[in-house]
């Protein structure tokens, strides 16, 4: 049986160069929100969660560069 779809939207795959430290503390982080969360918490969801906020956080910053002129 394979894995249940997460992201229940069009996917692009790309590949992405960490430092090892980095990665071993996203997988430290990772395990210690899984124990407790009811599902799942891998690596790669921790990055798209990051990924959404750093978009959130450019849109916003646009829109106030936006309202100002």
């Amino acid at each position: 049986m394979g894995r249940p779809h997460k992201i229940l939207e069009p996917t692009k795959t790309y590949n992405l160069l960490l430092t090892t430290n980095q990665y071993d503390r996203l997988a430290a982080m990772s395990s210690k929100l899984q124990e407790t969360s009811r599902e799942q918490v891998a690596v790669a969801d921790l990055i798209r969660d990051a990924i959404e906020a750093y978009l959130d956080a450019l849109e916003e910053t646009d829109d106030e560069k936006e309202s100002q002129d």
